[in-house]
């Protein structure tokens, strides 16, 4: 049974593994997420990545491909994460807030 490569691993835990592995810097740049380009700091990030669902989903992909490419049940989780994204996208496209613009009838 392939268990969940980021079961029991804490946030904190993440970034401090990527901050060592990688810096502020490469982060930055692989993830382009501002808290990791102006001024980093781990708490700060921390506060961000909890509130910004799609940035944690950033860094939790990072995380997988950095440290955990040797486990089989990597490439069905970083599939799952970009599926959902996906899914996600495509119900925001679709949402209908009930407006519609009137038309213009020619009399």
């Amino acid at each position: 049974m392939n268990q969940d490569p980021l079961h029991g691993v804490k946030l904190e835990d993440i970034l401090v593994k990527l901050e060592k592995e990688l810096g502020w810097e490469k982060m930055g740049e692989t993830l382009n997420i501002k808290c990791f380009i102006n001024n980093p700091r781990l708490k700060s990030s921390l506060r961000f990545l909890r509130q910004t669902p799609w940035a944690r989903k950033k860094v939790e992909i990072l995380y997988l491909k950095t440290f955990c490419s040797d486990n089989p049940a990597t490439k069905a989780l970083i599939r799952n994460f970009i599926e959902q994204k996906n899914n996600s996208a495509v119900k925001t496209r679709i949402k209908d807030d009930g407006f519609s613009w009137p038309t213009i009838k020619n009399k």
